[in-house]
């Protein structure tokens, strides 16, 4: 068994990444009910290899971009060939794709809807950075009604938790445009391209909005300490976040964004419990 291969191909997928999906679908999950049933095992695993399928394929596309560019990345590093990756990423969509459909025809039209547009931007829009932004954060957001879809039921909440979510990584994806504007110049274009001015006002009113309708969901939903609690950690970190954009540094932007994110999950994770 080649180890490396193995090691190599979890970084290709973003494991990390869909773990992250599949926790957050579990949270939809137990927001619309306190009770276990298989359905949460079914909806935990669509969203995985939904996700990962998305992040293959992502790569997939651009490969002849990171030959040039990223040279160490799985497949252009050639440790992963571009068929493996391709069989891989139209297995894993549809296994993601069947699980969907034995939960319920709402699961399976999302789980439908966002696997077409992930391929749609990979193989069409990819040079389009700032319209993938929005699929990608909507991608990642939708996972909370995803969950719950899976219960036959999507309450109210959770439609405020996917803004918040959407809202957040919006201003995360264009953080990662500014990161990588010198990777993207000439293969890309992205929105601080075409606007640094602008895509900062952007970053500070998503994070900001994000943050004002977290306490406003708590406040409508009379949500726990607990909740609020971690709400306050998570806009602090997005203020370290915000100031470290400001002065130019978007690789600590970016990475306290996703500490950011973590907790903002453990905020969400909170509110199952009365």
């Amino acid at each position: 068994m080649d180890f490396k291969k193995i090691k190599t191909f979890f970084v290709l997928m973003r494991l990390k990444n869909c773990l992250m999906a599949s926790i957050a679908t579990i949270i939809g999950f137990f927001i619309a009910t306190q009770f276990f049933d298989y359905n949460l095992i079914i909806v935990f695993f669509a969203t995985f290899f939904i996700c990962a399928g998305g992040q293959i394929i992502n790569d997939y596309f651009d490969y002849d971009i990171d030959k040039k560019i990223s040279k160490n990345k799985p497949l252009p590093s050639g440790i992963i060939s571009k068929k493996i990756a391709i069989t891989s990423s139209i297995l894993f969509f549809v296994i993601g794709l069947t699980l969907a459909f034995l939960l319920n025809p709402i699961s399976f039209f999302i789980a439908c809807t966002f696997t077409l547009l992930l391929i749609l931007y990979s193989g069409l829009f990819y040079k389009k950075k700032y319209l993938g932004n929005f699929i990608v954060a909507a991608g990642t957001a939708i996972t909370f009604i995803f969950g719950a879809s899976a219960t036959n039921q999507i309450p109210q909440i959770i439609f405020f938790f996917f803004t918040i979510a959407f809202l957040a990584n919006m201003a995360r994806e264009i953080t990662k445009d500014f990161e990588d504007l010198k990777k993207d110049f000439g293969f890309k274009k992205t929105l601080p391209m075409i606007s640094k001015k602008l895509s900062k006002s952007l970053i500070l009113f998503y994070y900001t909005t994000s943050i004002i309708l977290a306490f406003v969901t708590g406040i409508i939903f009379s949500l726990n300490m607990y909740y609020y609690f971690f709400v306050i950690i998570t806009t602090i970190i997005f203020i370290i976040t915000i100031q470290f954009l400001l002065k130019n540094d978007f690789s600590k932007s970016q990475s306290y964004s996703k500490k950011g994110m973590i907790v903002s999950l453990i905020a969400f994770i909170s509110a199952v419990f009365k």
